[in-house]
């Protein structure tokens, strides 16, 4: 199983890159992440990472290099250090859960009873029973997809418990730009598994026919409710990225803030004995992080399930 996960996800790597890649950058230059809120932004605490104590080493070279690119850019993509943080840990851990995956994958041939192999066997095959309670007989075709969302949002959401980590999906961009790859994603598969009149026939919905309403009233009735079920449908897909996104935006940097307020918190305590405030918080953040990246996925699939044909969810 993950196998098969594995190389269709190194197959669809450098197209999903492609589409990825630019929605995580052009929504970080535009500052949709919290931290591009302006002046008040700043007010916002957080714990430092990385990128942060880079940038304070040398933020004149970075602002000053930021500068000269931003007179070459339209003001609409004017580029900040801040939003590159999320970006950057972004494709970091990308990068490291696809390492593992492919390390994984080649272990089976060298070592099949490699412990990596088998921890990722199980995991596929936990979320192949998991997923195929939602999508039946059509989970091995959407697991790659609704299976790597999982992984992905997961450790995007622990990351901020990893000292000089952060979590990016404390930023609404990079949660939108995912919103936005499964918002696509469901009306290809719509369109692909429906033909392009059966994906337009699914934004009319059931309507009553002639004969129950009868002919004078029908002629009415029917058409004035194919155009407000049009209207709904369309209305409803494109909420469905605000709400996936908001969500785990709103989740996340709660969790990020409260931690950084508690963490600040254990260097006001006098005395050698520091008290681990954020403790207890820290173990909340690992049961909400696995919740919400747990929803994000769930609700993929269910849009998923929506656009597949009628007899194929019947189930």
């Amino acid at each position: 199983m993950v196998t098969t996960i594995v190389s269709i996800w190194r197959r669809r790597l450098v197209r999903a890159s492609l589409l990825v890649a630019p929605l995580l950058l052009f929504a970080s230059a535009r500052g949709y992440a919290t931290e591009a809120a302006g002046e008040a932004a700043e007010a916002v605490p957080e714990m430092p990472n990385l990128l942060s104590i880079i940038h304070g080493i040398w933020h004149q070279q970075i602002d000053a290099w930021l500068a000269a690119v931003n007179t070459h850019l339209p003001p609409l993509l004017q580029l900040e250090w801040r939003n590159f943080e999320n970006v950057g840990f972004a494709f970091i851990i990308a990068g490291i859960i696809g390492t593992v995956a492919i390390v994984a994958s080649r272990h089976r041939a060298l070592k099949p009873d490699s412990r990596l192999y088998l921890f990722m066997e199980n995991i596929a095959e936990g979320f192949h029973d998991f997923f195929s309670q939602v999508l039946g007989e059509e989970t091995r075709r959407y697991l790659p997809l609704v299976g790597t969302l999982f992984i992905y949002i997961f450790c995007m959401n622990i990351a901020g418990l990893v000292p000089f980590f952060k979590s990016p999906t404390s930023a609404w961009g990079i949660n939108l730009a995912m919103a936005v790859v499964v918002f696509f994603y469901v009306q290809v598969v719509g369109i692909s598994r429906n033909g392009f009149a059966g994906y337009l026939r699914h934004f009319l919905g059931d309507l009553p026919s002639f004969r129950e309403l009868g002919f004078a009233i029908g002629i009415i009735v029917v058409p004035f409710m194919a155009i407000l079920n049009v209207g709904l449908h369309i209305l409803e897909e494109l909420i469905k990225p605000l709400s996936l996104s908001l969500r785990l935006f709103g989740n996340i940097m709660g969790e990020d803030t409260l931690l950084a307020v508690f963490g600040a918190l254990v260097f006001l305590i006098p005395g050698f004995v520091k008290l681990p405030l954020h403790f207890p918080f820290e173990l909340l953040a690992i049961i909400f992080s696995t919740v919400q990246a747990l929803i994000f996925s769930i609700l993929a699939a269910v849009y998923i399930l929506l656009m597949l044909p009628h007899e194929q969810t019947a189930h």
